[in-house]
């Protein structure tokens, strides 16, 4: 018995003094490229910082009335904000206002493009993408507050001169007594950016100056001006700042046009459109039916694809108001900013040379021209921001 206790103390005491494993946390390996956001704002009372503790703000001098400027580029409507000259900042929030002109807002959904310019070459990015609400109902008092991470943008912020931006607005609804308007508001937060310094800004895509449906847009599904084209959709070799570790894809696209699926109060709605991977007839593309897009990086198409779509039913995703505002649509809803996706792009290349390509899913349309009526088009924007981390 005496044998038997001495052992199972040896036992115990070799078991307690054995050298501790150096166990380590399994290494997870980061994704070659990673979605940090699907949406791209927030509601007012989700706003992610205490604004009373930006350290410096720059605003609109008043609400900027929203009526139809023209179609092309050069009629869009311009404007300017004195912004800080310099500062160390972690995070530019903007608020994004809609309001009403005089008596109040107008009555449709409309889409407003807010974009700013690079002095250094005469560019122009897209700021935010919105789209006024069914305003009809809405009193002279209303308005409704959204906050946007503009951060990678704060190259083209600080200037000692006043930063130009301007607006498109594709709407005819505005009147001397109702008219949409909005306001923009910049809020800076000093401190270190996690994501480094921006070196780098450059447009992937561009519907806004080479639209071919007479709306700035681009067709979907017709033969005879295909999306994917090179001109539209098609790739991109895209050389990056020297330095550059890491880069951001930003991506809005947002559907619209009333291509219908049966036949409607008119004749000339009637059509055979179809998606050639889907089963059933399309619900009404571009606008309400659900649609996705692949990222083609490096010649290797992406796991992750892109959601090109909006929840708006009342309680869930959207405000009461007037019209067909419960109605789900693709990447937007009336009075909310557009959905934009945000991707990290983490295996840059020792030469910063890489290539993009955005492929939509296939949709044949019966239409012959781009300008047919109720053709289906997408407006589709996409930048790519250069960190040095």
């Amino acid at each position: 018995m005496k044998k038997f206790y001495f052992f199972a103390v040896l036992a115990v005491i070799l078991v307690a003094c054995k050298p501790k494993e150096n166990k380590q946390e399994p290494v997870v390996e980061r994704e070659s490229i990673e979605l940090i956001d699907s949406l791209g704002w927030w509601w007012e009372e989700d706003c992610p910082e205490n604004l009373a503790a930006a350290s410096a703000t720059a605003e609109t001098e008043s609400p900027i009335r929203l009526h139809f400027y023209g179609w092309n580029e050069n009629e869009d409507s311009l404007f300017a904000i004195q912004m800080p000259s310099e500062g160390n900042y972690r995070r530019v929030l903007l608020e994004y206002t809609m309001c009403g002109w005089n008596k109040g807002p107008a009555d449709w959904d409309m889409t407003t493009e807010v974009r700013i310019l690079d002095p250094r070459d005469s560019t122009w990015y897209e700021l935010q993408r919105a789209f006024t609400p069914y305003g009809g109902s809405f009193s002279a008092s209303w308005e409704k507050k959204f906050y946007m991470d503009v951060t990678h943008y704060l190259p083209l912020l600080l200037s000692d001169e006043p930063v130009k931006f301007k607006i498109f607005y594709c709407g005819w609804d505005a009147t001397d007594t109702k008219a949409h308007a909005l306001k923009l508001k910049f809020y800076f937060f000093d401190g270190e950016n996690e994501k480094g310094n921006v070196i780098g800004i450059q447009n992937v895509y561009n519907s806004f100056i080479s639209g071919n449906n007479g709306y700035r847009a681009w067709a979907y599904g017709v033969a005879s001006a295909p999306i994917e084209s090179d001109e539209r959709l098609g790739l991109r070799t895209i050389q990056l700042p020297e330095g550059t570790k890491s880069a951001m894809l930003r991506v809005c696209i947002t559907g619209h046009g009333q291509e219908k699926s049966t036949a409607s109060d008119t004749e000339d709605k009637k059509y055979d459109g179809y998606f050639p991977g889907r089963s059933g007839k399309p619900t009404n593309p571009a606008e309400f039916d659900e649609n996705w897009y692949t990222i083609v990086y490096n010649g290797e198409p992406w796991k992750l694809r892109g959601h090109i779509w909006e929840i708006n039913k009342k309680g869930e995703g959207n405000y009461p108001q007037a019209g067909t505002y419960q109605y789900n649509r693709a990447g937007w809803g009336p009075g909310k900013p557009g959905n934009t996706q945000y991707w990290m792009i983490y295996d840059i290349p020792e030469n910063g040379q890489i290539t993009l390509d955005l492929n939509l899913d296939e949709y044949v349309s019966d239409r012959t021209e781009p300008n047919a009526a109720y053709v289906a088009n997408y407006y589709v924007m996409a930048d790519i921001f250069a960190y040095d981390k």
